[in-house]
């Protein structure tokens, strides 16, 4: 194709020296401009007769605006499932799966497309059968999980008869791979021929408007070859396999892609080629006769990271991935997410959505960096992390908060500053002040849950300089010029900083930073403590002390200043930020020092906007499910019921349900094409952990006690009641069974192992009336609402 202006001289715009079938689509970007194009028809391509033109359309410029744009047109002219969801600007989601520890996941999204690494092609079914080629649009497509909650995802197709399940896992050892299994069954009473498609496209599984870094939108294929028993994508990156196909084949864009032939029930005619244009597709093969009733699996392996054909074993590939079986996978997650066990009546999904998200957490991760996301988010936020590793902690998941600790420590720098990110290219010092605590407050936390000494005198060193940066921040806002009335807000609170994403435009002093500065301290130093480091233990409590008489002060000064009927998230904005409160409440004193009447409104006018909007009496567009952490903080403020209705809004809007996960920006419309942050969002699947266990039992560090039962609500107790056994807590495991006792009582078994807390054990139980009696050893005494056990007692009985 050429333009010119003159009719006498030309400039060439696109060629192809492939080209066949009966349509071509011309990528033409730039807006170029000329007075005259022509198409200059050299020769057909090899192993065609002939060509002639049947039509010529010239489209508008955004048919080409971008590369991306160009396939939403494409796919636009085409019949629909014939290309990913996300090519006809409609939302699809996905979930990773990769090995435990490993640098990198695959992920699959909702209709069984597979991306087996980061920012790579795809592997998508396709089945033919009764002279029709079937694709996930023609389909009833549902999602399922291994045993509800492992993280092994599939994609179920229903079709007449015919049934295709595709499940994504992977596989560990030195030959790490993503593993896919393909399951046809003929549910019908006649036999049937089947042919099974597996392509392999130059699309990614994230859509473009996800794009960042390379990631989201399409992949590119220069090259396609099948070689010794396995597909080679651009040379470098091999599909094995492990089923013998029937066979492959591969087109070139300017040849219509493979999809031109599958649509007929045929393989591209090449097993190899080369596409300028870097967008070939092909597919693998295999023929299927099943009998009524009756299925046939396959699966292919695509090992993670890149392989040269000249250093590729692909036979040897092919073994080790045999050696390790889905149903050995799957075992291997059983175990590793067994040692807390959780029973909670009929609120089975409940518990299933917690072994979920901290498997999520596990299987996101680059090695020893917490990450919050598969692909869009693949960095290590301190702040994600010092909740994932939380959640983790309480899961009995100790190893893995360790190494990410001693991974993250080291970027700290000689100031004492802790950056607010790491990735594979550094630290990322965007100021962002609640990394310090956050730093002190992980460290100390697993030395709490484990018991491990030696790691925390290890880093130390650590704690104590992110304290001791803490204080040369706080002492920029302890100046005379402070005092002054119209800055008092400020005084001895930590500066501006942009660690809330809503004050990048304009950094703040935010409340968020200095809770967390406040946490620290505290972690710090009872650090020192322990360590027997008195004098710094002392030091370290006073600064924490008089960081806290300056917070809560700041907090009062603002809400006078602005007139404010709320607990505000920062002192210039005064904005109602009733999720970043939440972490206050939770993780320090501020439930008792946080003015009452301020608090009370922070989270009745939250849950009457939280109603308003589920009930859809507001026009909304998104929200973000870091709103779950609102649940610890209703129960630590007693509102049982409020907490419970949150709870079950948000496991009733996971996306997809069944794959219990939430984005970090949830759409009005599920199937918008908005940016969704990443899916499953680990830090919102901690937050989501944190919550619900939260709800069994909590740490008070205000009075030191042990709270139990505080979030359990009366329909938990339904079907055999609440159990609990091997939850990690400051004073060791955790085990109890909560039950009815007759029709006016609840029966409280206490499992032994736990050391005394200093404030006691306190059970706060669903009570329809006040608590009138309590029986049984180790009662210390109770009150309308709660009683206080010593941690020896067995067995006692709750009356109302």
């Amino acid at each position: 194709m050429q333009a010119g202006d003159d009719g006498a001289s030309w400039r060439t715009l696109w060629s192809a020296r492939q080209a066949e079938g009966p349509r071509h689509y011309v990528y033409l970007p730039g807006g170029g401009r000329s007075r005259r194009l022509r198409l200059l028809l050299q020769a057909p391509a090899a192993g065609s007769s002939g060509f002639a033109i049947a039509s010529l359309r010239v489209e508008p410029y955004e048919f080409s605006r971008s590369l991306h744009d160009f396939f939403h047109a494409v796919a636009a002219h085409e019949r629909r499932g014939l290309h990913p969801r996300w090519l006809y600007r409609t939302q699809t989601y996905w979930t990773p799966v990769g090995v435990e520890g490993g640098a990198t996941a695959a992920i699959v999204n909702e209709e069984g497309m597979v991306e087996p690494d980061r920012a790579s092609f795809s592997l998508e079914p396709f089945l033919f059968a009764d002279g029709e080629l079937v694709t996930w649009a023609d389909a009833d497509v549902s999602q399922s999980l291994a045993q509800s909650w492992l993280p092994i995802p599939s994609s179920h197709w229903r079709w007449r008869d015919l049934a295709l399940t595709t499940t994504a896992f992977a596989s560990g050892g030195a030959d790490a791979c993503a593993r896919v299994r393909y399951r046809v069954e003929n549910t019908g009473a006649a036999p049937v021929r089947v042919r099974l498609f597996a392509a392999v496209r130059p699309f990614q599984v994230t859509p473009p408007w996800q794009s960042f870094q390379g990631m989201g939108g399409t992949s590119p294929i220069s090259d396609l070859a099948w070689n010794a028993g396995a597909v080679y994508v651009n040379g470098r990156k091999v599909v094995i396999p492990l089923d013998e196909p029937s066979g492959f084949g591969a087109a070139a864009f300017e040849q219509g892609g493979a999809l031109r032939h599958l649509a007929r029930g045929e393989l591209p005619r090449s097993a190899q080629v080369h596409d300028e244009f870097a967008h070939a597709s092909g597919a693998l093969c295999w023929d299927l006769e099943l009998a009524a009733r009756s299925a046939r699996a396959v699966e292919v392996a695509v090992p993670f990271g890149e392989r040269a054909p000249d250093f590729c074993d692909s036979e040897a590939l092919c073994r080790s991935a045999r050696a390790i079986s889905l149903e050995s996978t799957a075992r291997a997650w059983e175990q590793k997410l067994g040692a807390v066990s959780i029973r909670l009546g009929a609120a089975a999904e409940c518990v299933d959505a917690l072994r979920t998200a901290a498997a999520h957490v596990l299987v996101n991760r680059d090695r020893a960096a917490l990450q919050p996301g598969p692909r869009r988010y693949t960095r290590s936020w301190i702040r994600d992390g010092a909740t994932m590793a939380a959640a983790l902690l309480r899961m009995g998941c100790s190893a893995e908060v360790r190494d990410f600790v001693r991974w993250y420590a080291p970027y700290q720098a000689a100031d004492g500053n802790v950056p607010c990110a790491v990735d594979r290219n550094g630290a990322d010092w965007l100021p962002e002040h609640d990394s310090h605590g956050q730093l002190a407050f992980t460290v100390a936390e697993y030395w709490r849950l484990t018991g491990d000494r030696a790691l925390a005198a290890e880093l130390w060193p650590a704690v104590l300089a992110a304290t001791r940066y803490l204080e040369q921040l706080r002492a920029q806002r302890l100046g005379p010029e402070f005092r002054a009335p119209e800055r008092r807000a400020c005084y001895g609170v930590l500066p501006e900083s942009a660690s809330h994403e809503g004050y990048l435009a304009h950094p703040v002093h935010a409340y968020w930073d200095d809770f967390w500065a406040l946490r620290g301290l505290g972690d710090a130093a009872d650090l020192a403590q322990m360590l027997g480091d008195e004098p710094e233990a002392k030091r370290l409590s006073a600064l924490r002390d008089a960081l806290g008489e300056c917070l809560y002060a700041s907090i009062e000064a603002t809400i006078a200043d602005r007139k404010l009927p709320y607990v505000p998230g920062s002192v210039e904005w005064a904005d109602f930020d009733p999720a970043a409160t939440a972490t206050a409440l939770v993780t320090t004193d501020a439930v008792r020092r946080l003015p009452e009447a301020a608090l009370r409104y922070s989270y009745d006018e939250y849950l009457a906007g939280f109603r308003r909007r589920r009930n859809g009496e507001i026009d909304w567009n998104n929200y973000t499910a870091y709103e779950i952490r609102i649940i610890g903080a209703l129960v630590r403020l007693g509102r049982r019921e409020d907490a419970h209705e949150l709870l079950d809004f948000f496991l009733s809007d996971r996306r997809p349900r069944v794959w219990n996960q939430w984005p970090e920006i949830s759409w009005r419309d599920p199937r918008s094409p908005g940016h969704l942050g990443d899916v499953p969002h680990s830090w919102i699947g901690a937050e989501y952990v944190l919550a619900v266990l939260g709800m069994l039992a909590y740490e008070s560090p205000d009075d030191g006690s042990l709270v139990l039962a505080a979030g359990v609500s009366d329909a938990w107790l339904d079907g055999g009641g609440v159990e609990v056994a091997g939850l990690p807590t400051w004073w060791g495991p955790l085990g109890y069974r909560l039950r009815r006792d007759g029709p006016r009582a609840l029966r409280l078994d206490l499992s032994p192992g736990l050391r005394e807390p200093p404030g006691g054990v306190v059970v706060r139980p669903p009570l329809p009336g006040a608590l009138a009696g309590v029986t049984g050893d180790g009662v210390v005494r109770f009150d309308a609402h709660s009683a206080t056990l010593r941690s020896g007692a067995a067995s006692i009985v709750l009356s109302y």
